[in-house]
């Protein structure tokens, strides 16, 4: 694998510059693609409205259970996956909800909750596998 992945955020001053840029390999790569995917809301992206995930349709539902948000962001962000990084096969995605450790006051504790978000995967290119974690800090959620 020859390619040359460059590692986020890009900054345009040392570039004008004629500096290089900071490089990465492909597990970074492909870490910041997803971690994008997770925190990009549909339609937010102007040249591919498909990028993004369709949890943050439902962020401010409190109607939704726990159990239902999960499958939504495991099938939203699974089918991301499938659609936007074409480097990876097999993604599955996991997700555990727990209580924030550092509440915020007054706002009650089943409204402050941490989701774990897990990918697992194969590289397409050598069949390795592939493992993304990252957790995310929700508040509209409750039980």
């Amino acid at each position: 694998m020859n390619q040359v992945f460059y590692r986020l955020p890009i900054r345009f001053g040392p570039l004008m510059a004629g500096q290089e840029m900071p490089t990465c390999g492909v597990g970074v790569s492909i870490a910041q693609v997803l971690h994008l995917l997770l925190h990009t809301h549909y339609g937010e992206l102007r040249s591919d409205r498909s990028f993004g995930c369709e949890i943050w349709d439902i962020e401010f539902d409190r109607s939704i259970s726990n159990s239902r948000w999960i499958d939504y962001l495991c099938d939203s962000l699974e089918a991301a996956i499938k659609l936007h990084e074409r480097r990876l096969k097999n993604p599955r995605v996991t997700v555990q909800l727990k209580p924030v450790e550092h509440r915020i006051e007054p706002l009650p504790e089943e409204y402050q909750r941490l989701a774990t978000v897990t990918i697992k995967a194969t590289l397409c290119e050598t069949e390795e596998p592939f493992r993304f974690s990252t957790q995310l800090h929700l508040g509209q959620l409750s039980t």
